[in-house]
């Protein structure tokens, strides 16, 4: 501890004139190594200094990809915050120096283990966590463009420039396209059941043209900070996208994808499958706080919207599933994040039974 208090006292606090009391490791994930600033007069810090080696390979430091990847953090606390005040760090700083790249950003506590919520606990973070998610998609941001966001030297701008109409009906297209790649493959699903359906969904979404918002790619209960307290979100992976698409990619992560991924390399520690009775209930009461702005018939038409969506991520994720066993091979990192064949081709039939489930239910 002594060694790396002295490498933190070089790097980050000469650096930022901060006064630390205390150096606490707090965490260790694929890309950075956390620790918290127990400071004398002010907010605590976390410092997350990153790893020259990630899933088993170096990682060379390239300037524009990191400082997209940091402006983009910055630019989603600041929107987030305005939207709901105080819901993300409020002091964010970056620093890519040489060989040493390391973030400093406030402190927002300790979430609750999950597995000791109750399921009405569970419900009612969920429902905080849709009323926040909602406010934040609504908050119009002044970053231009679509899809993955990029540093152009001044300002981030999303990757595509099409019109909002054009991007929605081309998305629609994509589904279509995996969709038939599915039918037409040798995996054995109800295929008339699932067409029917999806086609029909596609339909009805054509019509109904989402707005575009700044979005998180990353609401693992890791980046969520969840206590009686304060509800936060840390780490996120932005991107400009549609709203209700997103609002149900968090319920698909909840109800399904995590559980689902537990037993790869990349996520076993993290105990989803044990967890997914309070990850389903959170999911329930996202639902709820989401639509919370809604009452009647616009709710349960906005809801059933979101399930649609859900329905889609499914579908997507099984075509996902199905693409990467037709490469022969397996690098390293897609066996770290998902597993090794077997596991990748069962995740792919479970998926499979999700999309009939919700196919037969949404008749």
């Amino acid at each position: 501890m002594k060694r790396i208090k002295e490498d933190l006292d070089a790097i980050v606090l000469d650096t930022l004139n901060i006064k630390a009391e205390q150096i606490l490791k707090i965490g260790e994930g694929v890309w950075h190594t956390v620790y918290k600033l127990k400071r004398i007069d002010d907010q605590d810090l976390v410092i997350r200094i990153k790893k020259n080696e990630a899933y088993g390979e170096l990682q060379a430091i390239d300037e524009q990809e990191l400082t997209t990847e940091y402006e983009s953090t910055k630019a989603y606390y600041l929107h987030a915050n305005t939207s709901d005040q105080n819901i993300c760090p409020d002091f964010y700083q970056y620093f890519i120096e040489d060989d040493t790249v390391f973030t400093v950003e406030t402190f927002m506590g300790r979430g609750t283990d999950l597995l000791l919520l109750d399921q009405n606990k569970a419900h009612s973070y969920g429902t905080k966590l849709g009323q926040i998610y909602h406010h934040i998609h609504n908050q119009k941001t002044s970053i231009v463009g679509f899809g993955e966001l990029h540093w152009q030297g001044e300002t981030l701008r999303g990757s595509d420039s099409k019109n909002r109409d054009e991007l929605w009906q081309e998305e629609n297209e994509h589904v279509l396209t995996a969709l038939n790649m599915l039918i037409h493959s040798s995996l054995c699903f109800d295929k008339e059941k699932v067409g029917q359906r999806i086609h029909a969904l596609i339909e009805n979404r054509r019509t109904q043209v989402q707005n575009i918002s700044l979005v998180n790619q990353d609401v693992t209960p890791e980046n969520l900070i969840l206590s009686d307290e304060h509800i936060a979100i840390i780490d996120p992976f932005p991107r400009l996208d549609f709203d209700l698409k997103y609002a149900a990619y968090f319920v698909f992560c909840y109800k399904f994808l995590l559980p689902a991924f537990s037993n790869a390399p990349r996520y076993i520690n993290q105990a989803y499958q044990e967890k997914s009775y309070v990850l389903d209930k959170i999911a329930d009461g996202f639902i709820s706080g989401y639509c919370s702005n809604v009452v009647g018939d616009e709710r349960t038409t906005q809801t059933r919207r979101i399930m649609d969506e859900y329905t889609l991520w499914v579908l997507q994720e099984a075509y996902e599933h199905y693409d990467i066993l037709n490469h022969p091979h397996l690098n390293h990192k897609t066996t770290q994040q998902m597993g090794n064949r077997e596991m990748i081709t069962a995740r792919l039939h479970l998926c499979l039974e999700e999309l009939e489930k919700w196919c037969t239910e949404s008749e």
